[in-house]
């Protein structure tokens, strides 16, 4: 008995499921207008429980994917966000700019724990986890680097291509990242990061990737040129299976169901696709500004589309409601929360007499200032005033952990002090790494009513500086 061919089969589904959705548009059911700056980027979590969103200020929004709720804000990064991309339980979450920041945001903990940043990792297109996660790739215009997913160890440089590295994906069971290098599609082995393919496809550079249900993958060029590739047994076919002409390429999103795509980068509206058919189903106006990103809902039949009008909207299919404009959640907010007094010191630090630490985590604590304080809270601005290298560090005050593997840079973070009356409150700097310029580095900028202080603390692997405030009424 002959077997059936299975892309003819795909094929057939996909042009009965065009006829099927025929007649059924999306419509605008709810606009969340909340956001600070313009939608740059969006994803949903693996579970489908979440959409998270980027915007042009380097802030992070939290939805509940179901409600439209909006959970959380968060202040993640110094520059437009790019990239939002999970681990494979969703516990994590990378978001990342174009200029060279990485930062990882940890759901069971409820905040940003890792840090990194470089002028040589400018140019960051994709960022990726591992297998097992372990490990994150990501590039810097034309390199590809590795790092330890807790970011604490040094950034390896894989590959130093001849062009621009545009997109990754990585396969479900992160045995395989594949990515584009100009106009060629390179299939990576994660576990020995060897080459296991390459493939040169037509004169353009293939700017956007997409994995469609982990055994197609989809590729949208300079040129407009749209394919689709059978991707089995971490091999590519060398051949794509279907391809055709459809504009200026965009950032690529599937359904759940693989059927439906969405684009956008074409102007103040998206579209929505049947690809293997070669047919638009709907273009979608209602922005109004550039349509940036988009993501499917838990089923097919609900879509968000992401602008930098700082909009969200959510399209529903079969309804004819009317816009619903969502109202400011302000009090979900992550803001700077005051530090609390400590109630216990962790076991990984000596404390000696009065509330100085001597040793923490086998280090030597060395107090480099002492300043008298007669105010019981005070605001302090942690930077880099100097050549930015990468620096990730610590803050340890009155027996707590203030700031966690934060990634120094040139934008002020803002952390507040709450002291203890008529003794010591020690603010230690711990160096996570340091950097490309040894030792780790950091300026403290704060303003007591009186007068404009500005300290800078240095420490290595083997000593941390301090400043110690005594609290006096």
């Amino acid at each position: 008995m002959k077997k059936s061919n299975p892309f003819i089969l795909l094929l057939i589904s996909f042009v009965a499921y065009s006829v099927f959705v025929s007649g059924q548009n999306y419509n605008v059911v709810q606009t969340l207008n909340d956001h600070a700056g313009g939608i740059t980027v969006m994803t949903t979590d693996p579970a489908k429980k979440m959409l998270i969103a980027g915007d042009n200020k380097g802030n992070l929004y939290f939805y509940d994917l179901a409600t439209s709720a909006l959970i959380r804000k968060v202040d993640a990064n110094a520059a437009p966000v790019s990239q939002l991309r999970f681990n494979s339980n969703s516990d994590l979450l990378i978001s990342a700019t174009n200029d060279g920041e990485i930062k990882i945001f940890d759901f069971k903990k409820n905040k940003i724990i890792q840090s990194i940043y470089s002028p040589e990792y400018s140019g960051i297109r994709f960022v990726l986890f591992s297998i097992a996660d372990g490990f994150i790739y990501f590039n810097g215009n034309n390199k590809l680097f590795k790092t330890r997913s807790d970011l604490s160890q040094t950034v390896n440089q894989i590959y130093n291509e001849s062009d621009t590295l545009y997109d990754a994906v990585i396969t479900n069971d992160r045995s395989s990242l594949i990515f584009t290098c100009g106009n060629i599609i390179k299939v990576l082995n994660t576990r020995t990061d060897n080459l296991r393919q390459e493939i040169k496809f037509g004169t353009s550079g293939i700017e956007h990737i997409a994995l469609v249900k982990d055994t197609l993958l989809a590729t949208w060029s300079a040129d407009g040129t749209l394919a689709m590739w059978n991707y089995k047994l971490n091999q590519l076919a060398a051949e794509p299976i279907f391809f055709t002409k459809a504009g200026n390429p965009s950032p690529l999103t599937f359904s759940e169901s693989g059927r439906l795509m969405c684009s956008g980068n074409i102007g103040t509206w998206a579209r929505v696709w049947v690809p293997l058919e070669k047919q638009i189903l709907q273009e979608l106006f209602s922005h109004k500004d550039k349509v940036t990103s988009a993501a499917f809902g838990i089923t097919d039949d609900i879509l968000f589309t992401g602008s930098l009008d700082k909009t969200i909207i959510k399209w529903q299919k079969g309804t004819d409601k009317p816009p619903v404009i969502q109202k400011p959640i302000t009090k979900q907010e992550v803001k700077i929360e005051p530090t609390p007094i400590p109630n216990a010191v962790p076991s990984d630090v000596k404390m000696a007499t009065e509330n100085v630490p001597e040793i923490i985590k086998g280090r030597k604590v060395l107090s480099t200032e002492k300043i008298e304080v007669n105010v019981s809270q005070l605001k302090i601005y942690v930077y880099d005033n100097s050549y930015i290298d990468g620096d990730t560090m610590s803050l340890f005050f009155n027996g707590q952990w203030i700031v966690d593997h934060y990634g120094v840079t040139k934008k002020k973070h803002e952390v507040q002090l709450n002291f203890i009356e008529n003794t010591n409150n020690y603010l230690v700097l711990f160096a996570n790494n340091l950097g490309k310029s040894p030792p780790n580095t950091a300026a403290i900028e704060f303003d007591d009513g009186k007068r404009k202080y500005f300290y800078r603390l240095s420490s290595d692997l083997k000593t941390c500086s301090a400043i110690n405030f005594f609290y006096k009424k």
